[in-house]
């Protein structure tokens, strides 16, 4: 990438609060406006990447100072906010840092939830959008491609992307042992969240097909429902839907609960006193930590789960540090390659330079071995000679031609 700067700016889960996460993050509409706006901006490559953990532009650009200060406005605009009211919640970062971070978020060791299966997915299908934009170009697939077969080899030689999937399906196993059968069964959906979004495939795919969606902005439950063909529901009917569900998962993350005590109460003698399982996947906490104490009401967090998949904290930390040693692994390999590219190229137009001189003086009549050396190793030179005299005193352009050519200090 001789010349270009690979550059990632936005919000995420560290950074950024919920709020302004979620008016970052659109549809596939919103999102290839934004590419839209990037191309206007003069940025020649660029995905965006909007999940409910972050929303931040990748790009390739040649001119980073310029792109850094362009992309605040990008996105504040796409937020529907000042410059000045996102600025403080950006995190700007180039070159080496930004291409670790891209291998960790396609890994999932940059989620909320470490380890979350559909993170990769996710990447793959902005990458999709940015090439229907016309925004992809070949120093990002090449980030991109590599960036892949990290994150395939933390899936398939740690155990992290596993731990999530264990979690979810303990969530299912629980809902057998309390319902037995369950087709019959009505399930609740609070946020999209990519462990709430997890667990809705594994209860899914144990029977469970009467799904509702609630979340706090209505274009979202509504784009949900659409996607699944099921149902949803103003947020503002959550108590009442909650009256209707067997089984309800939350994954808002937006900082304060939504899923009270009393709401579960209130539910519960409307439902006659049959029981809810409750899944709390927010971090923090969505729901209301008295509703364990409620009869007929089983609330089970990510800490609960964890442990009835028999897999602590300590396992957790392992399978990331490992996960980490692979993808700061793969990094390396990348800009190692990336390095040897450059440097093929430019010792492939040297090459032929010092070959078209050499044809041009053969060429000349009735020269022979020695005229032709000596006049071969004056054209060579002349250029050289000249810079290196035109930027004398400089000790490090000398010290780079004796490197270059093996040529020893005269203090040797």
């Amino acid at each position: 990438m001789g010349g270009t700067t690979f550059l990632i700016v936005g919000v995420n889960h560290r950074t950024g609060p919920q709020l302004l996460r979620e008016r970052l993050q659109g549809d596939a509409g919103d999102v290839l406006r934004l590419l839209g706006r990037c191309r206007e901006a003069g940025v020649a490559q660029a995905m965006a990447v909007a999940t409910c953990d972050r929303c931040e532009i990748w790009c390739v650009t040649e001119d980073a100072a310029a792109v850094r200060a362009k992309l605040p406005q990008l996105l504040a605009e796409a937020a529907g906010i000042e410059p000045a009211e996102i600025l403080p919640r950006l995190h700007q970062i180039g070159d080496a840092a930004a291409l670790r971070y891209a291998f960790a978020v396609a890994a999932s060791l940059e989620s909320q939830i470490v380890g979350e299966p559909q993170v990769l997915g996710q990447v793959k299908e902005f990458h999709q959008l940015a090439q229907r934009a016309g925004m992809s170009g070949a120093e990002l697939d090449r980030i991109l491609e590599a960036v892949y077969q990290s994150a395939k080899r933390v899936r398939h030689e740690t155990g992290i992307a596993g731990q999530s999937v264990s979690m979810a399906a303990c969530a299912t196993a629980v809902l057998k042992q309390m319902h037995g059968d369950l087709g019959a069964l009505s399930a609740l959906l609070i946020g999209d969240g990519d462990m709430a979004e997890l667990i809705f495939e594994q209860v899914s795919a144990a029977g469970v097909k009467r799904w509702t969606m609630v979340h706090p902005q209505e274009r979202r439950a509504r784009a949900w429902a659409e996607r699944h063909q099921l149902h949803w529901r103003p947020f503002g009917e959550l108590g009442a839907a909650l009256e209707t569900a067997d089984f309800a998962a939350s994954a808002l993350d937006i900082g304060k609960q939504c899923v009270s005590a009393e709401m579960v109460r209130a539910a519960l003698r409307r439902r006659r006193q049959r029981p809810i399982l409750l899944v709390d996947a927010g971090v923090p906490g969505d729901m209301d930590a008295g509703i364990a104490r409620l009869d007929d009401a089983f609330l089970y967090t990510l800490d609960d789960l964890e442990r009835l998949a028999m897999a602590g904290r300590q396992h957790r930390a392992a399978a990331a540090a490992e996960a980490w040693r692979i993808v700061d692994q793969a990094v390396e390999s990348f800009r190692r390659q990336r390095t040897e590219q450059e440097a093929a190229a430019i010792i492939t137009d040297l090459r032929a330079d010092f070959e078209r001189q050499r044809a041009e003086i053969l060429a000349q009549p009735g020269i022979d071995a020695a005229e032709a050396t000596r006049r071969l190793v004056n054209r060579l030179l002349h250029r050289p000679t000249l810079e290196l005299k035109a930027a004398q005193p400089d000790k490090q352009l000398e010290a780079a031609l004796r490197r270059l050519f093996g040529l020893n200090n005269r203090e040797e």
